[in-house]
């Protein structure tokens, strides 16, 4: 395991720990049996995604309007897991974001595309911010089929849709 930082007789236990990965939630739930689905959301033809790959057609011109408005991108916050407990799930005290495609202030033209690749099962919180400097100025929630929550299940990673979401209520998500 040369470069990976284990040495000696830990290699094996070193491989088991980055096999497993962190804040897994066993997404599967369904007793080690695997099941392929077919998504209706999955893209047709064209360059497989890589990972389940959220897209939102955001108003990026009305965002950058905002006084002080220097960036806007798309964020996805893992906010839970797909079978809430007893079921093994662990979240980070603190939610950090997957951010996603970003565009700098100011914009020729809007609705742009913005996308971003989620590589965990879970349930996400998926937000346009518009941020000035380090800090937000705006966060509008988008969702899959009007839901605030977008579930991405074991079956999704493994199909690596593109889900389309699309602006809810103008406010944040949550």
């Amino acid at each position: 395991m040369r470069g990976s930082g284990c040495v000696g007789g830990f290699a094996l236990a070193c491989l088991l720990v980055v096999s497993v990965g962190c804040g897994d939630d066993g997404g599967g739930g369904n007793g080690g049996s695997t099941t392929m689905t077919t998504d209706a959301s999955s893209s047709s033809g064209g360059v497989p995604n890589a990972a389940p790959t959220v897209v939102a057609q955001a108003d990026v011109t009305a965002a950058c309007g905002q006084a002080g408005a220097t960036r806007v991108e798309l964020q996805a916050t893992r906010v839970g897991c797909i079978d809430p407990p007893p079921a093994p799930c662990t979240l980070p005290e603190e939610l950090r974001p997957v951010v996603g495609d970003g565009l700098e202030c100011p914009v020729d033209a809007s609705p742009q595309e913005l996308a971003v690749e989620l590589t965990q099962t879970g349930r996400y919180h998926v937000e346009v911010v518009t941020l000035a400097g380090e800090a937000d100025l705006s966060r509008v929630c988008f969702g899959e089929a009007g839901e605030t929550e977008l579930l991405i299940t074991e079956a999704r990673l493994n199909g690596k849709p593109t889900i389309d979401v699309a602006e809810l209520d103008g406010s944040p998500c949550g």
